[in-house]
C-alpha cells in the first residue's frame, strides 16, 4: 500500500471509507431528508479529489470547500435541532392541555 504524504490513509482504505460513508449518508438522507447530510456527503466524496491533482492551488480550493461545507453543515444541524426541540415542546404542551381537559371533564359531569 502506498502512503500519501498529504493524506494519511492509503488510497484503497480511503475509497472504502468513502463508499461506506456514502451508503450510510444516503440511507440517512432517504429516511430523514436533512440537507446537512447532503453537505456531509459532498464533503466526504470531494476528499477523493486529493488524488486527482497534485498542484497546491487545488488543495487550497479543496480546503476552502471543506470549510464552507463544514460551516453549512453546522448551521443546518443547529436549525434542525432547534426545530426538533420546538416541535417536542409543542407536543408536550399539547399533551399537558389534553390531560388538563381530561381532568376537567369528569368534574363537569359530577356537578350536573
Amino acid at each position: 500500500m502506498e502512503h500519501s504524504i498529504i493524506f494519511p490513509l492509503p488510497l484503497s482504505i480511503h475509497i472504502g471509507f468513502v463508499i461506506v460513508s456514502v451508503i450510510l449518508l444516503l440511507l440517512c438522507y432517504k429516511k430523514r431528508k436533512y440537507t446537512y447530510e447532503l453537505y456531509m456527503l459532498v464533503g466526504i466524496v470531494s476528499t477523493l479529489f486529493i488524488y486527482v491533482c497534485k498542484d497546491k492551488p487545488y488543495f487550497y480550493i479543496l480546503g476552502l470547500e471543506e470549510i464552507i461545507l463544514l460551516i453549512l453543515t453546522i448551521v443546518d444541524m443547529a436549525k434542525v435541532s432547534k426545530a426538533l426541540a420546538e416541535a417536542e415542546k409543542a407536543k408536550e404542551n399539547a399533551a399537558k392541555e389534553a390531560a388538563e381537559q381530561a381532568e376537567e371533564a369528569p368534574d363537569d359531569d359530577k356537578s350536573e
